[in-house]
């Protein structure tokens, strides 16, 4: 492996990657936003996300939008009390835990607005090329891999 000349955090990898996210997460929920769901952009992304997992579990939720329990409890509560999501009893790992689900109403809110949330994200990309997405996407995963395998050791 080639040796990392590190003189500041700014100029790492890691720094990049972490302002690329957090600059499309910004930006994408701006958008989102200027939709006027009745929701806004962060609670559509765990909509979004409940509508993809069928019986998703607020813990599970947490882990995989990065965010703490108690934001994501409250983001729960907004969608279930619009009648966006379901909340349901059930059991995971013989725990008992609440399951959601996307309700009719929430899937249509999804489909109707995923065209224009598509569009926008294709528009960030439009002065990249597939070749440099792909190698992007892949570089991604060798590194998510790489980063597990860490975390395990």
């Amino acid at each position: 492996m080639k040796e990392i000349k590190l003189n500041h955090y700014v100029d790492t990898v890691i720094y990049s990657v972490d302002m690329i996210i957090k600059n499309l997460k910004i930006d994408l929920k701006h958008k989102i936003d200027k939709l006027d769901l009745g929701i806004t952009g962060e609670q559509f992304v765990v909509l979004d996300t409940v509508a993809y997992y069928e019986n998703m579990y607020p813990q599970r939720l947490s882990q995989i939008l990065m965010k703490d329990k108690s934001n994501t409890t409250r983001m729960i509560k907004i969608l279930a009390d619009k009648g966006l999501i379901s909340k349901t009893a059930g059991k995971i790992n013989n725990r008992l835990v609440y399951l959601l689900n996307i309700t009719p109403e929430g899937k249509k809110l999804v489909d109707d607005n995923m065209p224009k949330i598509k569009k926008y994200i294709t528009e960030i990309f439009e002065n990249i090329t597939d070749e440099e997405i792909e190698l992007l996407h892949s570089m991604s995963k060798k590194f998510e891999k790489a980063l597990t395998l860490n975390i395990r050791n």
